[in-house]
């Protein structure tokens, strides 16, 4: 059974879906100094301000659980553009993730738990709130995942798996995740991981929401000049040797995880774009070049491949990250501008999750010319 990409939607520094993946495409980011926190690095004179990528209005004010709300929200408002989703309902789930309350210092009001307890806690939060806020209801199964950068990784698989079996007709997965408030920036030049004008290894924190609105029904008559985009598999692993350990990753279990998807969804018509997470730090880097290796040694055609790195426009976004690449790569397929019919999407979480994820175009459109 296919799995339909219906209509996707995003919050981020670069705006909704179609302005942000244009922007990204024509590689125009928009960073700026965070309002609210100053570090100090070795050899400053004074502090100076934390390079972040902040969305420009809809997050101003807000802080904590509310910060994420208002995330959810805008994408939910962009979804909404495309599909009307008040109609949907209890065949309907929402798959949501995020990132984990413990590790960003939300305080719940409630006992710590396990990180699913946690993350159900702050998922139901999250979307109840959200949905009230945008005078929607919503009858369909609830379900929300938490492990960084490979949290929207698990979602997916989760979801197509429900929409494989018949459970469900359509599921919204999204992720929505913010880095920029100051106890994580705090905590990210504590640990020497953000990227200066001294430091060049490293990341730019980010905020971003972004959601897939897949179905099961059939291809829905896309707009004029796109194509139809399908969801053709997702794998997930777990790295033996996450970066921080004696050793770095060898790349083994991410290259496994692309592997993996690359024979669910069989002979492929074209060499896949790549879609990496890689944010700058350089544990990501070498673990990104092995896998590289990994999949030349694989297959000798894979060798060369184009790659796009979303976190060069968009920030490290978190449990957002995985998001955000499926969106800019659906959308670069829906548009004719990705360089191949079929794109590659990695998640690579800071322990030792792994994930990769498979899209296309349909056997309708094996194809199509880049438009303006």
């Amino acid at each position: 059974m296919k799995v339909f990409v219906e209509a996707l939607g995003m919050a981020s520094c670069l705006g909704p879906v179609i302005p942000a993946c244009a922007a990204f495409r024509a590689n125009l980011p928009r960073p700026s100094p965070s309002p609210d926190v100053d570090v100090a690095h070795p050899g400053d004179e004074e502090p100076r301000p934390v390079t972040v990528c902040a969305l420009p209005v809809a997050t101003f004010g807000f802080s904590g659980v509310g910060r994420l709300v208002a995330l959810a929200c805008e994408v939910l408002k962009d979804v909404g553009a495309r599909v009307d989703l008040r109609v949907l309902g209890p065949e309907t789930g929402v798959y949501l993730s995020l990132p984990d309350p413990w590790e960003r210092g939300l305080d719940l009001g409630e006992p710590e738990g396990t990180e699913t307890l946690r993350m159900d806690a702050l998922g139901r939060r999250v979307l109840e709130a959200s949905l009230r806020n945008m005078g929607l209801e919503w009858s369909g199964p609830r379900r929300f995942f938490g492990g960084g950068h490979v949290a929207f990784a698990r979602a997916l698989h989760a979801a197509q798996a429900a929409l494989r079996s018949g459970g469900l007709r359509s599921c919204l997965v999204m992720g929505v995740d913010c880095l920029i408030e100051a106890p994580t920036l705090h905590a990210l030049a504590d640990g020497r991981r953000l990227k200066t004008p001294e430091q060049p290894v490293g990341l730019i924190p980010g905020e971003a929401g972004a959601a897939l609105l897949l179905s099961t029904g059939g291809p829905a008559q896309p707009p004029r000049g796109e194509v139809q985009v399908v969801l053709h598999a997702v794998r997930l692993g777990e790295e033996p040797h996450p970066r921080g350990a004696d050793r770095p990753s060898d790349g083994r279990a991410l290259a496994a995880c692309a592997e993996a998807v690359l024979a669910a969804a069989g002979a492929l018509r074209a060499r896949p774009l790549l879609v990496s997470d890689h944010n700058g730090e350089e544990g990501r880097a070498r673990e990104w070049g092995m896998v590289l290796l990994h999949l030349r040694t694989l297959d000798a055609s894979l060798e060369g491949l184009q790659t796009w790195y979303p976190s060069s426009g968009f920030g490290d976004v978190g449990a957002a990250m995985g998001a955000v690449g499926a969106c800019v790569a659906v959308r670069g397929l829906q548009r004719g501008y990705a360089p191949s019919t079929v794109s590659l999407v990695f998640a690579s979480a800071d322990d030792s999750g792994r994930g990769a994820i498979l899209v296309g175009t349909t056997a309708a459109h094996p194809s199509g010319g880049a438009l303006p």
